[in-house]
C-alpha cells in the first residue's frame, strides 16, 4: 500500500484519503446511471422509465458540458484568471445545488410513482435525471481537474485503484434495504464532491492551466483517436443494454455480473502497472477493452441473456476500460500542455455521452423487434463487430502510446539520462531534464519550465507557451536557480549536459 501511495503523487496520508472520494464517486455514478439500482425503490418505475432516466441523465451531462467548455474557453482567450480555489467553489456549489433539487424531484418521484399514470412522473422523471447528469458531470470536472496535477503512472494507478475500490463498495451497497438506497446515495455524491474539494485544496498551487491554440491543436491531434474509438466502444454497450434481453434479468443477476467481470478487467488493468517499472504504453492496455466488447457481441446470437447477462457484461466492461485509459491520457495530456482540464474533459464528455445515447436510443428503439434466434440478431453481432475492429485501427494507429510519466523514455538507457539507441536529441535533452528535476526536487510546473530553458526558450516565449504571465515564469526559474545552486542559463545547460555524461 505504501509504493502504491509512493506512485500516486506522494500523497500523504491525509491527501490520500480525501483523494479516495473519488471512489465514492465512482460507487454513485454506477448506482445512478451504469445499473438499475438508483430505480430499484420505484418498481413500477419499470425498464422504459428506467430508459427515461437515463437518456434524460446523458442529456443533462452533455449540456452541463456544453455550457462549461464554451464559459471557460471564453474566459481563458479573455485573458481572465481566477483562482484555482474560485474554480473549485463554483463547481462545488452548482454540483450541489443541482444533486439536491435532482435528488428531491426523484423522491417525490418514487413517492406517487404506484399511484398515477407513467404520463404524468415521466416528465419528473426526465427532470430528475438531467438534474443528476448535470450534477455528475460538475463532480466529474473536479475529479479531473485534480487526476491532472498527477503524474501518467501516477494518475493510471490513481484511478484503476479507485476504480477497483468502488467495485467492493458497490458490492456491499446491494445489500442495502431498498427504501435507503436514495438517502445513501444521495449522501455519497456529496461526500464525494467535498473529498474533491479537500482534495484540490492541497494541489491548488499547481493548478495555473490555462488555454494555447498550439497546444490544444497538438493534443487534439494525438487524442482524437482514442477518443473516437471510446465513442464507438460506448456506443456499443449502449446499444448491448438494450438488446441483450438484459430487461428480462432480476437486479441482482446483473449486478453479480457486472461486478464479477469488472473485477477480472480492472486486475488485469492494475497488475502491469504495478509490476512493469517501464513507462506506460495506454495505446497498448487498448487490448483489454476490445476483446471484451467483440465477445459480447459474437456470444449474443448464442446465449442471448443467460449466464446473468454475461454478453452485456462483456460491452459495459469493454467500454469502461476505454473510459478509464481515455481519462488517464487526457489527465495527462492537460498535465503537460497546462490546456484547462475542465475544458479537455468536457468536450470529451460531449462526445462519448453523445455516443451512448445514440447506441442506447438506437438499440430501444429496435428491441422490440429482436428475439433470440433472429437473423436480425446475427446481423447486428456482425456489424457491431465490425464497428468494433474499425474502433481497433482508429486506437492504433495511434503511435503516441507510450506514456509521459514524468521520467525517461524507455529507449536504450536513456531512463540514466543519455540516449540510447533510437532516442532523438530531443528525447535524450527530456530524459536529463527529468533526471535533474527528480534529482531536485522540483514541482510539475517547475518541471516544466525547467525543460524549456534548458532548450533555449526565452521567458516571454515560456510565457506565451505556457500560458502564464513573465513574472509567473521568472518567479519559477528563480526557484529552480535557487534548488541547482546556479545563477545563469548557460550553468543550467551545463549542468543538465553534465548529467547525461
Amino acid at each position: 500500500m505504501q509504493r502504491i501511495r509512493d506512485m500516486v503523487g506522494g500523497l500523504s496520508g491525509r491527501e490520500a484519503l480525501f483523494a479516495a472520494g473519488y471512489g465514492l464517486y465512482l460507487v454513485f455514478s454506477f448506482v445512478a446511471f451504469h445499473s438499475a439500482t438508483l430505480l430499484s425503490p420505484a418498481v413500477a418505475i419499470g425498464h422504459d422509465g428506467g430508459v427515461l432516466f437515463s437518456g434524460a441523465a446523458m442529456g443533462g451531462r452533455m449540456a452541463a458540458a456544453a455550457v462549461a467548455a464554451p464559459v471557460v474557453y471564453g474566459m481563458l482567450r479573455r485573458g481572465r484568471s481566477l483562482g484555482a480555489q474560485a474554480v473549485t467553489w463554483v463547481l462545488v456549489g452548482t454540483c450541489a445545488i443541482l444533486a439536491l433539487v435532482g435528488f428531491l424531484v426523484l423522491a417525490m418521484v418514487f413517492q406517487v410513482a404506484g399511484a398515477v399514470a407513467a404520463a404524468t412522473t415521466g416528465p419528473w422523471l426526465a427532470l430528475a435525471g438531467a438534474l443528476l447528469g448535470a450534477a455528475d458531470l460538475m463532480a466529474l470536472l473536479l475529479w479531473a481537474r485534480f487526476s491532472a496535477t498527477l503524474s501518467l503512472r501516477a494518475v493510471y494507478i490513481y484511478v484503476t485503484v479507485c476504480n477497483g475500490a468502488s467495485l467492493v463498495l458497490y458490492g456491499v451497497f446491494t445489500f442495502v434495504a431498498p427504501a435507503a438506497v436514495l438517502p445513501l446515495s444521495a449522501l455519497i455524491f456529496l461526500v464525494a464532491v467535498l473529498c474533491a474539494k479537500r482534495a484540490l485544496d492541497g494541489r491548488a498551487a499547481e493548478e495555473d492551466f490555462g488555454f494555447s491554440a498550439p497546444a490544444f491543436r497538438d493534443l487534439g491531434r494525438s487524442l482524437w483517436h482514442p477518443l473516437l474509438g471510446t465513442a464507438i466502444l460506448c456506443f456499443m454497450g449502449g446499444l448491448m443494454l438494450q438488446i441483450s434481453g438484459q430487461q428480462d434479468l432480476s437486479l441482482g443477476a446483473f449486478q453479480q455480473t457486472s461486478l464479477g467481470a469488472s473485477a477480472v478487467a480492472i486486475g488485469c488493468l492494475l497488475v502491469p502497472a504495478l509490476l512493469v517499472r517501464k513507462p506506460l504504453n495506454l495505446g497498448r492496455l487498448y487490448a483489454v477493452a476490445l476483446p471484451l466488447s467483440a465477445a459480447g457481441f459474437l456470444l449474443l446470437p448464442l446465449i442471448w441473456n443467460a449466464a446473468g447477462g454475461i454478453v452485456n457484461a462483456f460491452a459495459q466492461v469493454g467500454s469502461m476500460v476505454a473510459a478509464l485509459i481515455l481519462w488517464c491520457m487526457m489527465a495527462d495530456g492537460a498535465r503537460c500542455t497546462r490546456i484547462s482540464p475542465v475544458l479537455l474533459f468536457s468536450l470529451a464528455q460531449i462526445i462519448t455521452t453523445a455516443a451512448s445515447l445514440g447506441g442506447t436510443l438506437v438499440g430501444f428503439a429496435n428491441a422490440a423487434s429482436i428475439r433470440p434466434g433472429d437473423l436480425t440478431l446475427t446481423t447486428v453481432a456482425l456489424v457491431s463487430v465490425y464497428l468494433l475492429l474499425l474502433a481497433a485501427l482508429l486506437l492504433f494507429r495511434n503511435r503516441d502510446g507510450a506514456a509521459r510519466d514524468g521520467e525517461a523514455p524507455a529507449s536504450g538507457s536513456a531512463g540514466e539520462g543519455g540516449a540510447g539507441a533510437g532516442t532523438s536529441p530531443e528525447e535524450a535533452l527530456a530524459a536529463r531534464c527529468a533526471a535533474v528535476a527528480e534529482r531536485y526536487g522540483f514541482t510539475p510546473r517547475e518541471r516544466d519550465i525547467f525543460l524549456l530553458l534548458a532548450q533555449g526558450h526565452t521567458m516571454p516565449a515560456i510565457s506565451e507557451r505556457l500560458f502564464v504571465s513573465e513574472n509567473t515564469v521568472k518567479s519559477h526559474a528563480k526557484r529552480i536557480y535557487q534548488k541547482l545552486d546556479i545563477h545563469t542559463r548557460g550553468e543550467l545547460i551545463d549542468l543538465v549536459n553534465q548529467s547525461g555524461a
